[in-house]
């Protein structure tokens, strides 16, 4: 009887949530519009807020694509439109795409399984759990600096799943759950290390055309930046070995399979997998690090990263061994394949571009609702509060759009209130790079939210913790440090 009753419970709630997510998508845009918000504005205001009730009460694919559609009634633009937006290689939808098959093919071949029994059977590792977690991050941080978000996060969750195999970890177990958020978190401190990301070019970008000319340094901004990620990568490590304290028991005892591991041998299908893992890495870092004038740097970055990952799938296809096809991309797209996060996706960058679109208001409304505060602080005071609303605004709007429209206020405010301008939008580029609180702040966050190692519970609690992280450490540290460097 009692399992019963709890079913019903669960049926009921499920309509509860479904009724809310409508009512939210469909039904705040009848409402009267709120200061500077236009009509359609609060349409897609009520569409985000319904999908992110939505996300995390139901799911994510019929919330995502009712998103979707209520988008395409909105007025904003035509549900074609909004498709195509969601799809485009330019929000990085077709790129995780290719990134799935591509693992897939790294994990079916058991290469992943031969790059994570590298890391845990190193001599440092054993017994010291924590020195292998590390080893992770610097690697997500290190791939999240150089080329890909994307293709550091997917490529370090591959390896960390094998890792969790060899060990007996499951999901949702503490430990597996703070390690990927802690890859995620790694990447994006990463991602935000240097002045030449679409983030950090947007900033600066805006900051040369309205202080006529004056840029800040590459030196400057990278010294600033990296002191500022390594104390929140460091906090992060602090907060997960004594505040959540998850289970390294596993690690205990297991010498033995440490020395068996040290001494694997790779197959020729698996050295070869690697060769392509390689060239796919070369491509990544060949247009930043080769010169401009090389032919190799031309034509990989005429491909861009989905193009170059495509390039290297189809030379995948091309390899026989014998008369056997070396790899078989249907099959390992069956296999691979997150449909959850895709269809999440292909909501969320058309919303998220929406809601950051100055004609609608969303954006300039929040502002409005600070801008008379700020005028008030001074320099010091300015700054802390600037950078604390653009960590909560980064959280659910577009930090592109975010960058475009901000930077031009916080130069005004800074030659009025007499705070640095330059260490400011060092500061402020960090604030909105590291998005990944909610499922909709960052295409970013959607592979943390979607990710069943993880869970919807579970990536909004590291989620916010990642972010108030950032926030703390950006005031704290990088406005006193920056002031000295400034």
């Amino acid at each position: 009887m009692s399992n019963t009753t709890t079913e019903k419970k669960i049926d009921v709630m499920y309509w509860v949530h479904t009724v809310i997510t409508l009512a939210l998508m469909f039904g705040i845009g009848y409402l009267e519009p709120w200061g500077e918000l236009e009509p359609v504005g609060m349409k897609v205001l009520g569409i985000f807020i319904g999908l992110l009730w939505g996300w995390t009460t139901i799911g994510f694919v019929w919330p995502s694509l009712m998103g979707v559609c209520a988008l395409g009634l909105s007025g904003y633009q035509t549900t074609l439109q909004v498709l195509a937006a969601g799809f485009g290689a330019a929000n990085n939808t077709v790129l995780c795409v290719f990134l799935f098959i591509f693992a897939a093919y790294m994990d079916k071949i058991g290469l992943s399984r031969i790059i994570a029994n590298w890391f845990i059977s190193r001599k440092i590792c054993i017994g010291r759990p924590y020195v292998l977690v590390l080893m992770i991050f610097i690697a997500a941080y290190v791939l999240g600096a150089t080329i890909s978000l994307f293709t550091a996060i997917l490529l370090l969750y591959s390896i960390f799943y094998n890792v969790c195999d060899t060990l007996g970890y499951k999901k949702q177990d503490k430990f597996a759950v703070v390690v990927l958020c802690g890859i995620v978190y790694s990447a994006m401190l990463g991602f935000a290390l240097f002045p030449f990301k679409a983030v950090q070019i947007m900033v600066l970008g805006s900051l040369e055309n309205v202080s006529g000319g004056l840029t800040v340094g590459f030196g400057s901004f990278t010294v600033l930046t990296f002191i500022i990620t390594v104390v929140c990568l460091a906090l992060y490590m602090i907060i997960m070995k004594f505040i959540v304290r998850p289970d390294v028991s596993k690690f205990d005892g297991i010498g033995d399979i440490f020395e068996e591991l040290r001494h694997t041998t790779m197959s020729g299908e698996q050295k070869l997998a690697g060769i392509f893992l390689i060239i796919f890495m070369f491509a990544m870092f060949a247009p930043s690090v080769l010169p401009a004038n090389w032919f190799i740097t031309k034509f990989f970055k005429a491909l861009g990263i989905p193009g170059s990952l495509a390039f290297v799938l189809a030379l995948m296809g091309i390899v026989r061994i014998g008369n056997k096809e070396f790899f078989n991309l249907a099959d390992c797209a069956k296999s691979g394949m997150n449909w959850d996060m895709i269809i999440m996706f292909v909501a969320t960058m058309p919303v998220s571009a929406a809601m950051s679109n100055s004609e609608i208001g969303v954006v300039n409304f929040l502002v409005s609702l600070v801008d008379p505060i700020f005028s008030h602080f001074s320099g010091l005071a300015f700054a802390a509060m600037f950078l604390l609303v653009c960590g909560l605004l980064t959280q659910v709007a577009h930090n592109l759009v975010l960058a475009a429209m901000l930077t031009p206020i916080m130069y005004q405010f800074c030659i009025q209130l007499g705070a640095d301008p330059f260490m400011m939008a060092v500061l402020f580029s960090f604030a909105i790079a590291t998005a990944v609180a909610t499922p909709g702040g960052s295409a970013t966050a959607a592979l943390m939210f979607t990710n069943d190692w993880i869970g919807r519970k579970n990536s909004y609690i590291y989620g916010w913790l990642m972010a108030i992280i950032s926030i703390i450490v950006v005031i704290v540290v990088g406005i006193p440090v920056g002031s000295i460097i400034f």
